[in-house]
């Protein structure tokens, strides 16, 4: 006889008598039911905790304790290409020749772009409507990854964008 093989005598000894099966299943259900009593006193007590404990300690502790979440900005997204910045080169109110009153303005604001191949680039946009839409038209999401700030107070972040390429902007261009 091989060692693989097991005898009639052994499988019987591994097989349990009903009685045996019943005591078990008995044994079981008595252990499951404490359980469930001493996990109903444990919610009692932790509900009881939470009640009066001081609320700003426990928000410091779950605040610490709990996972960062990165920092998500906003892009604009002009022509395809990435608005990394702008500025105002003109703005001029134009007034009625004879009453004096302004009746409009002129303006124009230059927009520097990222192209997709990572050079840089600028363009001017004229009025302010067409200014406005270029900048919330068309946005993109992306994860900020570094932080910097400066003796004056001037943050600048480092940027992700979704395509990997990493970027520093001032803060005043994002979102």
């Amino acid at each position: 006889m091989t060692k693989t093989k097991k005898t009639i005598e052994e499988e019987k000894k591994e097989i349990l008598e009903p009685e045996e099966m019943v005591k078990n299943v008995s044994a079981l259900r008595a252990e499951i039911e404490a359980l469930k009593k001493k996990d109903a006193e444990n919610q009692e007590k932790l509900k009881m905790l939470y009640e009066v404990a001081d609320k700003g300690r426990v928000f410091n502790y779950e605040s610490q304790r709990a996972e960062k979440k990165p920092l998500k900005v906003k892009l604009s997204i002009y022509n395809g290409k990435t608005i990394i910045g702008w500025r105002t080169v003109k703005d001029e109110l134009v007034k009625h020749p004879t009453t004096g009153l302004t009746v409009g303005e002129v303006q124009e604001y230059e927009l520097w772009l990222l192209n997709p191949d990572g050079t840089e680039e600028r363009t001017i946009i004229h009025g302010y409507p067409a200014f406005s839409d270029a900048r919330y038209r068309e946005r993109i999401e992306c994860e900020v990854i570094g932080k910097k700030e400066d003796y004056q107070g001037n943050i600048e972040y480092d940027v992700q964008l979704p395509d990997g390429r990493k970027i520093s902007l001032n803060s005043r261009f994002i979102n």
